[in-house]
């Protein structure tokens, strides 16, 4: 199996459906289905859903994820997961703040989510480091606690920072001293931007963020002009884009649940105009997805070949956020593993 390598994954959005179930019994939290088959449809978010419907799927799972053991557990059973897909590196990203209400401090958390991560490593080979979440629509206040939280575990299994949540709302400007924060303590910088505003929600979050990866990037389409199935010119946030090199951490599946079918992604035009990109499944329980299966999806909706997916993996491996004693295993890995 094809080495690969996933730069966005939400440690939330990929709970097993069965795991869930064991750990609603004892919570004795009540779940919207018994069966793991109906809990995973229930989970599927689908193009039209209102947000608050869609929110509640993480919400529940959040609920569940309010103790060590349960933290540790979903955190190994993820690497677990990608490896059987042949993942051999993964960023996990997830908000701690979000797992304190039973009484956790954000370093308990972190020291939960890292070890179970270690331990699935342990088990698969597959290197996995995590991503700290900051929210938009919370208060910068708790997005800067989220940053210097991050930072304290920087070379202990966190190598980065992101900003997820409503875009639409909430622009990623108030959270610039957040940013700051991170850029300061040689975070990875990436950021959630046109997944579902445009361009210029994407443009803002640059400013404030100065990221080498963005999340999603879906609607820089917006800023490109597009002719017989090409890009032929481009505007000043893609151009930016462009000009500093700066990965889309590309989510198909996930984006066609908030409504943009499959065959209509851009990720083909965008490979063709240059842009640098990286497959992941973003959130396999809650999109109903694997990275197998959307390394299918690109290579038969869209066309990726072979020669394709190794450029890719290999370009995924310089963005990665970890260092370069594990670039240069993941290098080598990555070469061997693709070639024609």
């Amino acid at each position: 199996m094809e080495p690969k390598v996933v730069l966005h994954d939400h440690l939330d959005g990929g709970v097993r459906p069965a795991t869930v179930i064991d750990l609603a019994r004892t919570s004795n939290v009540a779940l919207p289905a018994e069966d793991a088959q109906e809990l995973a449809e229930w989970f599927t978010i689908v193009p039209g859903m209102p947000f608050h419907d869609a929110w509640s799927r993480f919400s529940l799972v959040i609920e569940l994820l309010q103790s060590p053991d349960a933290l540790r557990r979903v955190a190994r059973e993820a690497v677990e997961d990608l490896a059987g897909d042949g993942v051999v590196y993964a960023e996990l990203r997830f908000a701690p703040l979000n797992h304190i209400a039973g009484g956790m401090t954000g370093d308990e958390v972190i020291a939960a989510v890292v070890a179970g991560l270690e331990e699935g490593e342990q088990a698969t080979g597959c290197v996995a480091r995590t991503i700290v979440c900051g929210l938009r629509e919370e208060d910068p206040a708790e997005s800067a606690a989220a940053a210097r939280l991050a930072a304290s575990w920087l070379g202990r299994g966190v190598v980065g920072f992101d900003l997820a949540g409503n875009e639409f709302d909430y622009g990623a400007a108030r959270h610039a001293e957040a940013y700051a924060i991170a850029r300061e303590a040689g975070l990875g910088l990436t950021v959630h931007a046109g997944e579902m505003a445009g361009p210029d929600s994407i443009a803002e979050s640059l400013e404030a963020a100065h990221p080498s990866r963005i999340g999603h990037g879906l609607r820089l389409i917006d800023d490109c002009v597009v002719r017989a199935g090409r890009i032929v010119e481009v505007g000043k946030v893609a151009q930016r884009v462009l000009d500093e090199k700066i990965t889309l951490e590309v989510c198909v599946t996930s984006n066609s649940c908030l409504g943009t079918p499959v065959p209509d992604h851009p990720v083909r035009l965008y490979q063709d105009a240059g842009f640098r990109l990286s497959v992941n499944p973003d959130d396999r329980a809650i999109t109903t997805t694997t990275v197998a299966r959307e390394y299918e999806l690109w290579r038969s909706v869209h066309g990726f070949d072979t020669g394709e997916f190794r450029r890719i993996n290999l370009g995924a491996v310089e963005a990665a956020f970890c260092n370069e004693r594990i670039k240069a295993n993941l290098r080598e890995l990555v070469a061997e593993g693709w070639a024609p």
